[in-house]
């Protein structure tokens, strides 16, 4: 359901997957801008929970990326 929604919206397994790349190099930069504001335990609690998006977005890449593949096996028409 959700699959078939987003590929409605125009979003696409591509689109995903630079979505979890996104998360994984916001990740890095968040932890190290809130590591420098002095409360490590917070910064690695943050960063961390932005790195755990990244997992979602490359599982819904992959099930769109099947959905894809199973509107082009459809005929025309």
């Amino acid at each position: 359901m959700v699959v078939k929604q987003m590929h409605r919206l125009g979003i696409n397994s591509d689109v995903l997957q630079i979505l979890g790349f996104a998360s994984i190099f916001a990740s890095i930069a968040t932890w190290r801008a809130a590591k420098e504001s002095g409360d490590s335990a917070r910064a690695e609690r943050f960063g961390i929970f932005i790195g755990l998006w990244a997992p979602t977005f490359f599982a819904l890449a992959g099930e769109v990326a099947v959905h894809e593949a199973k509107q082009d096996e459809l005929p025309a028409g």
